[in-house]
């Protein structure tokens, strides 16, 4: 199999890899790992996206209920002798066999092993090693699977990865000389593919590789290094002076931002929206971001030595004006520009909550929650506003159908157990209220002040 850097990539392959980040960042890991294991059985040469898809698994399975793990190594057992048989005619199917199992708990000895197997007929080492070195962190001391894993890496250009390993092994073994005679070859083999860096395309090709998988990364926000964001900068740069392009600007911009280069990124912004002649909100919104975090970070200069400046609290005050007024228009503006754009309609009504215009905000979140996509967060927001209205009794249906909604135990289901409680106190129904805290204290301990509400509640309901 002919492995394909990231860069040639088919733009379906590139596209999966960013969804599966985005639904990684919003909380669905399930999602991502099923984006994943999708595309990997079609595009198999890709490495990227078996090491992200690997990383994935191994989240979730270190939350596997034990019981399901033990279910699916049970079942790898018949799996994977099926897979080994159809790899020695069809070593691509029987990869795509594992994908599935393995999506489910990536604790499968048996059937990782089966993959590898596959995958060394496949000449495909990344999947060789991205499957073992899974098993390895959940079997560390297996030191048969660390060998293969070793071999594999060699294979895969990984031979510094591959030396670390043999050094482990070696350490375990100290007096055997087969075992130091082994690591004397991992390290010739190290300094080989070290020296022959520069002349080697397959490792420049992967080293090229590995800056598109950043930025592509940047653009889903899971990257924020600012030496990372300046190796996008250089590119981007060089880019564009070959051939001047809005879509770059706007990624030049967006790794200005996370360098913390603001003034850069608002001036690429600016020249983005002059360029387009039209109205773009989403574009209004980073212009504006660039240009607070601008500011903020002129205050953050003048609180920092107020002593070298000329009335330097006169300048924080101006500044702080100058960042509520300038987000005020802009929020207003795009709001009336598209009354019809939900996610407008929702950071105005933020606006007016933040503001404590309680009325104005529950009307506009009440337009808003029309929209399947805004529905829960705006139930939370209006009971939240009756709560603030005095109306706790108003806000314990909205609460209960958001949450009736929501699957998983996210930041968004423990805000509106929160507020759930809370409304279920105000309204005297202590016990509810305690079972909701309780759920919201379980799924994170230190959250807000869960703690001392339980306690409050429970004395009192003693004393009572």
């Amino acid at each position: 199999m002919q492995r394909k850097t990231f860069s040639k990539a088919p733009i379906y392959a590139k596209n999966a890899y960013n969804q599966a980040a985005k639904q990684e960042q919003e909380g669905d890991l399930e999602g991502a790992i099923r984006t994943l294991v999708n595309i990997v059985t079609i595009c198999p040469e890709v490495p990227q996206l078996f090491e992200r898809l690997r990383e994935y698994e191994v989240i979730k399975t270190r939350k596997v209920n034990p019981l399901i793990k033990l279910l699916c190594q049970l079942h790898s057992l018949i799996l994977a002798p099926i897979v080994l048989i159809r790899a020695i005619s069809d070593p691509q199917g029987a990869m795509a066999m594992c994908e599935k199992s393995l999506g489910r708990c990536v604790d499968q000895p048996v059937l990782l092993n089966a993959l590898a197997f596959a995958a060394n007929r496949c000449e495909a080492p990344w999947v060789t090693t991205t499957s073992l070195n899974a098993l390895r962190i959940f079997h560390p001391n297996n030191e048969s699977n660390l060998r293969k894993l070793a071999a594999a890496m060699q294979k895969n250009n990984q031979a510094q990865d591959a030396l670390r390993i043999f050094q482990m092994i070696a350490k375990r073994h100290p007096t055997d000389l087969a075992i130091q005679n082994e690591l004397r070859e991992a390290m010739a083999v190290a300094s080989i593919e070290h020296g022959s860096w520069e002349k080697d395309a397959s490792t420049q090709e992967k080293a090229n590789d590995s800056k598109d998988a950043v930025l592509q990364q940047l653009l889903q926000g899971t990257i924020h290094d600012a030496d990372q964001a300046q190796l996008l900068i250089d590119k981007f740069q060089e880019m564009l002076a070959e051939t001047d392009s809005i879509d770059i600007r706007r990624k030049l911009a967006d790794a200005y931002m996370v360098k913390g280069d603001y003034e850069g990124a608002y001036d690429q912004y600016k020249t983005v929206a002059e360029k387009l002649g039209v109205d773009d909100p989403v574009l209004d919104k980073q212009i504006e971001n660039a240009y607070i975090s601008m500011l903020k970070s002129s205050i953050a200069t003048l609180e920092s030595n107020p002593d070298a400046y000329d009335d330097a609290a006169g300048q924080i005050a101006q500044l702080t004006n100058e960042i509520e007024e300038y987000r005020r228009r802009h929020i207003f503006a795009r709001a009336e520009k598209f009354p019809n754009d939900k996610q407008l309609q929702f950071d105005l009504a933020e606006y007016y909550y933040e503001k404590q215009e309680y009325e104005k905000a529950k009307e506009v979140f009440e337009a808003v929650a029309d929209n399947p996509l805004k529905r829960r967060a705006s139930l939370v927001y209006i009971s939240r506003c009756l709560l603030k209205m005095d109306s706790p009794a108003e806000a314990i249906p909205l609460l209960e159908e958001a949450i009736s909604e929501m699957i998983r135990m996210d930041k968004y289901k423990r805000e509106a157990l929160y507020y759930l409680g809370i409304s279920l106190q105000r309204t005297g129904n202590v016990e509810r209220a305690v079972e909701c805290f309780r759920s919201v204290r379980n799924s994170m301990p230190n959250y807000r002040d869960i703690q001392e509400r339980i306690d409050a509640l429970v004395n009192e309901h003693t004393e009572q």
